[in-house]
């Protein structure tokens, strides 16, 4: 894989870590950034596995290997915080909420539809699990995805990624429409949450990422640092006007995108930013010397072990103190290192054992 786009996962990890020891600012767009790179990562690699396998094969092959990458760790963790939850319980601790809301959310984050959960009145916070709405909203992805990709023509697919990037935009409009007619009883009152957690709004996240990776053209660094100014530009002008006043730390795009309306059209537009970056960071035109650096790259690596790891250890640790934020940050890179090198990449490397990209014929070709 591209060193730099690895190295892209370990900012956007940063981001998000950020955004939790601050509950503010634009930390919470780590997440974005993570599903534009996937639909820049894995709709190149859908369509070169469209050409070179069958049709049983695209599919089984595909859903094989994100089935080795994503789920031993995930189910891991989950089985790892339930056998403590139960022991606190059998200790005396019960009472204890994140543990108690960890246990009664357990059916939603096994199946990979808590961000269904999240966007309900019933919804409870809780550090051990709320994080993995993103990882739900990806795997939605990842079943839907590959068969549009298969049954869309080559000839209609640039028009396709098109359409479905204009179709963010619409999503989110419904969902606004539907949450200020309470359309539905049971969904959350705050519109811009909902539209942050629940996967119709991040469809032209995946759709940009691909549409880039496929026919963006690379420009310079200039040109990177020109699109960011003015992505953050139009943020803080459309803040100034809509309240009167500007917070830094967001950079014009507050947690959930709630002024401006920016919650309908504030997605796209930095969908379209982390798009361009990457398509730069690809080409080796935007900073190769930071994205290409050998720890970052690594921390790249190790990206999903520190998101799926982090929030448990904020919340055990704590957040209250540089000390405490420093000492949450290295038990995370460690415990990310230790499960990537003694357990995740054992996973990895049957990805091409079992399930590779190209068929046996086109291996045979290659290797003369």
């Amino acid at each position: 894989m591209n060193k730099g786009l690895t190295t892209f996962r370990a900012f956007a990890f940063f981001a998000v870590f950020l955004d939790h020891i601050l509950w503010r600012g634009a930390g919470y767009l780590g997440v974005q950034a993570f599903f534009v790179l996937s639909g820049f990562l894995l709709t190149p690699i859908l369509l070169d596995m469209k050409t070179s396998l069958d049709t049983r094969n695209f599919f089984l092959h595909f859903y094989g290997r994100r089935t080795l990458r994503i789920f031993p760790l995930y189910f891991f963790y989950l089985a790892l915080v339930t056998s403590l939850a139960f022991l606190f319980m059998y200790k005396g601790y019960a009472g204890i909420s994140s543990v108690d809301r960890f246990l009664n959310q357990l059916p939603w984050s096994a199946t990979f539809t808590y961000d269904f959960f999240h966007a309900t009145t019933y919804f409870r916070h809780t550090n051990l699990v709320t994080h993995f709405w993103s990882l739900a909203v990806e795997e939605q992805f990842y079943l839907i995805w590959p068969v549009a990709i298969f049954l869309i023509p080559a000839r209609h697919f640039k028009l396709f990624l098109i359409l479905i990037s204009a179709a963010g935009l619409l999503s989110r409009l419904s969902l606004a429409l539907i949450s200020f007619y309470h359309v539905v009883p049971i969904l959350n009152p705050n519109t811009d949450l909902i539209i942050y957690v629940l996967p119709f709004s991040h469809v032209d996240a995946f759709a940009i990422g691909g549409l880039f990776a496929l026919y963006g053209k690379s420009r310079s660094s200039l040109a990177v640092w020109v699109s960011i100014l003015l992505v953050i530009a139009i943020g803080l002008t459309s803040s100034w006007f809509a309240t009167g006043r500007i917070d830094w730390l967001d950079l014009g795009y507050p947690p959930f995108m709630r002024d401006s309306y920016k919650y309908i059209w504030g997605y796209t537009l930095v969908n379209l930013m982390f798009a361009y970056i990457l398509v730069n960071v690809r080409d080796r035109k935007f900073m190769p010397a930071i994205f290409e650096n050998s720890v970052l790259n690594y921390l790249g690596k190790i990206s999903y072990g520190m998101y799926v790891y982090h929030f448990g250890i904020l919340w055990l640790i704590g957040w209250n103190s540089i000390s405490r934020i420093v000492m949450a940050l290295a038990a995370t890179i460690a415990i990310s290192v230790i499960s990537y090198e003694l357990m995740e990449k054992r996973f990895i490397n049957l990805k091409d054992r079992y399930f590779s990209r190209t068929s046996k014929n086109d291996v045979i070709i290659r290797n003369g």
